[in-house]
């Protein structure tokens, strides 16, 4: 017998697929452009000028090295030289003025006389004709220590307690008289010492010659203590009678 017909599948209309909604994504913010000054700075035309230093403090020099102050005054000579402690009118025909201290002097054709004074209860000294600040000079140094000391000496280097006496070193004392006295705080000596000893350790002095002198005092009576003050100048010889 003939086969019934068979129905076709029923097809069902497609469903699409759903799409996913993505959000939606803010666009970046702009970037502001940088700021340009209306106005640049002018270039400099010159260098500032530098700052004046300020000025530096120099060290105190060695003695040998200080401005010598000129050969100081000078006057007739009409009294007669004694080693009595006392500076006479008329008694020394020059003297000059070193810091504190003052220094007298006279001579003849054969001999120095000599004085010192300077405000301490110490030693006092002069040293003539040095060579290199202390080295090579012809020291007197006195103190009043309950009596008058004096000692011929010689300065054997630039510096120090480099001054030790003649005799010390197998020369004289050559001062031929002297007095030391101590008065007031002051401290002066006067001496007599021959202008060319002939002493290795004494300096030969000349008529009417020039000589540079140092000169320093200490605050106590002990000859190898520390000077209080030093300081330099020169003296002129007086030409020979």
């Amino acid at each position: 017998a003939p086969q019934a017909p068979t129905a076709a599948p029923t097809r069902l209309p497609a469903t699409p697929l759903p799409v996913p909604t993505l959000p939606p994504t803010a666009a970046p913010a702009p970037t502001a452009a940088p700021t340009v000054p209306a106005t640049q700075p002018a270039a400099p035309t010159a260098y500032p000028a530098p700052a004046t230093p300020a000025p530096v403090a120099t060290p105190g020099a060695p003695a040998g090295a200080y401005p010598a102050p000129g050969t100081g005054e000078t006057s007739a000579v009409s009294k007669a030289w004694a080693a009595d402690g006392v500076v006479s009118d008329g008694e020394y025909a020059a003297n000059v003025k070193i810091g504190p201290m003052t220094i007298w002097w006279h001579n003849d054709a054969e001999f120095l006389y000599i004085a010192a004074e300077a405000p301490t209860k110490g030693w006092v000294s002069v040293g003539l004709d040095p060579e290199d600040k202390m080295k090579g000079a012809n020291y007197i140094i006195a103190a009043f220590d309950g009596e008058a000391k004096i000692e011929d000496g010689f300065g054997t280097a630039p510096v120090g307690n480099a001054h030790p006496s003649d005799t010390t070193l197998g020369g004289r004392n050559d001062i031929l008289a002297f007095a030391v006295v101590e008065r007031d705080g002051r401290t002066l000596f006067e001496a007599k010492i021959p202008l060319n000893s002939g002493d290795a350790y004494d300096k030969p002095l000349q008529p009417g010659q020039e000589y540079p002198i140092i000169a320093a005092y200490g605050s106590a009576d002990g000859f190898t203590t520390p000077h209080a003050f030093r300081g330099a100048g020169r003296i002129a010889l007086q030409p020979a009678p």
